[in-house]
């Protein structure tokens, strides 16, 4: 599975590499891992795939925190 490591940047810096990689990457259906460290991401990243209309998951908030995101899926 793909990851994007996005950890180390305050929001909304994870929102926008967010939205440039899912730009770079237009055809990619497949699951990816978007990891983050800013604890505002737990909020930021399910509100930007609900606008995007993007199935997003909590995977894991400890010691980073993973989303798993996909186009696609229902929200």
């Amino acid at each position: 599975m793909q990851r994007l490591d996005l950890t180390g940047l305050a929001c909304p810096m994870p929102i926008i590499k967010l939205k440039k990689f899912l730009s770079q990457n237009p055809a990619l259906q497949d699951p990816f891992i978007v990891e983050v460290s800013d604890s505002g991401a737990l909020k930021d990243i399910p509100a930007f795939c609900q606008q995007q209309k993007l199935n997003c998951q909590l995977r894991q908030s400890q010691p980073n925190i993973e989303f798993q995101v996909q186009r696609g899926a229902d929200v």
